[in-house]
């Protein structure tokens, strides 16, 4: 019994982490969408459809880091990297590494710019 509960809570856990995904998917198409258009129509500086796509594409940016991270922290307090095969667990962690040290980086190396 307790096998088949198992099995149901990771079912129910793995559907949160694709709507998790999803939504932050959905953010990267606006975001897409809003600095294609962004480029596509070039509007004035200042002009109120600059400020409307700039604003949309910026949001939709933020969105899709903040629930790519959501979605990274469900999977690991949910213990479902587990279920993930291993070239996708070692992709995943070589891409969230290679993350923090071009943002570590950056830090370092700005100030010396300066």
């Amino acid at each position: 019994m307790a096998e088949l509960n198992s099995q149901t809570d990771d079912q129910k856990d793995l559907r949160t982490l694709k709507m998790i995904v999803w939504a932050g998917l959905a953010a990267l198409a606006v975001s897409i969408a809003s600095g294609l258009l962004l480029l596509a129509i070039d509007p004035d500086a200042g002009s109120p459809t600059e400020a409307a796509f700039g604003i949309s594409a910026a949001i939709g940016g933020l969105a899709t880091g903040v629930l790519a991270i959501a979605a990274l922290i469900y999977a690991q307090v949910k213990n479902l990297w587990r279920l993930a095969p291993t070239p996708l667990r070692v992709a995943l962690w070589v891409l969230i590494a290679v993350g923090i040290a071009v943002t570590l980086w950056n830090l370092v190396s700005q100030p010396l710019q300066n």
